[in-house]
């Protein structure tokens, strides 16, 4: 699913279902920090991350979003990418990054 670069430590689908509408959600686990507000922050190792996400995203238009999350469960940080409003009915572009 997503490139053997040693990041990850899981990933998986979830739904998050309300009473308006139902997502399918890519949920990634990294062993890295996932926001510069965190110890340890690599620009560039969680760049390499999100480019592996955000291709996910564009082979599989049927996941509607994807939440990047660190092991480091303290910081409760995470980075998610949510398609824009105005793009719900097309599904050929990339996601923006919502951080």
């Amino acid at each position: 699913m997503v490139n053997p670069n040693r990041l990850v430590k899981s990933a998986w689908i979830a739904a998050e279902v309300s009473r308006d509408k139902a997502e399918k959600v890519l949920v990634v686990e990294a062993y890295i920090a996932v926001s510069p507000l965190e110890s340890g922050f690599d620009a560039g190792r969680y760049g390499r991350l999100v480019e592996d996400v955000r291709r996910i995203l564009a082979d599989n238009p049927d996941i509607d979003r994807a939440s990047i999350l660190s092991v480091h469960r303290e910081s409760r940080c995470a980075a998610l990418f949510r398609r824009g409003a105005c793009e719900e009915g097309r599904r050929t572009e990339l996601p923006e990054l919502v951080a």
